[in-house]
């Protein structure tokens, strides 16, 4: 088959590029490293950290629910691999826009491209990625104060 065969990946929307874009593990196999690309980085985002539906979350990024189950089986599947293998994992390329667009970015603020999230949807994600938000916050706020206690209990359990 020559390169140039088939339909042209279509661009999905992504919400932000991460700042932090290369993780490495601990030990022997530094340097080898899976590359996982931007797209099937939200696409996990979107279903295993704000329990969006697949059809939900494909609406949001603009394609279609089978391209978006692509993009997250193989972005689940790289990750998998390199947590099991002690793999690096290094996120970058693919074929994005930017939902808010920034100078420099591949996409204008009015661009939108066919199928994707209207601003209702775009508001209940938001909403629904503050309450995630929120319940983290919730839940360091207490371990936090819990160690505090701990912390201060146990001077005074020594003196005595």
């Amino acid at each position: 088959m020559s390169p140039g065969r088939g339909r042209r990946r279509g661009q999905r929307w992504i919400t932000e590029v991460p700042e932090t874009r290369r993780f490495e593990p601990e030990g022997e196999k530094k340097g080898e490293e899976v590359k996982i690309t931007l797209e099937e980085l939200e696409a996990i985002r979107l279903v295993d950290l704000l329990d969006l539906q697949q059809q939900e979350a494909a609406l949001y990024m603009g394609i279609s629910r089978k391209a978006f189950w692509n993009d997250l089986r193989s972005g689940r599947k790289k990750v998998a691999s390199a947590l099991v293998y002690g793999l690096g994992i290094r996120i970058e390329g693919g074929s994005y826009l930017l939902r808010e667009a920034a100078p420099g970015s591949k996409a204008s603020p009015g661009e939108k491209p066919e199928g994707s999230a209207s601003t209702e949807d775009q508001v209940h994600l938001l909403e629904r990625e503050m309450l995630v938000i929120e319940e983290r916050l919730s839940s360091v706020r207490s371990r936090m104060k819990a160690l505090k206690e701990e912390t201060e209990k146990r001077p005074a359990e020594g003196e005595t």
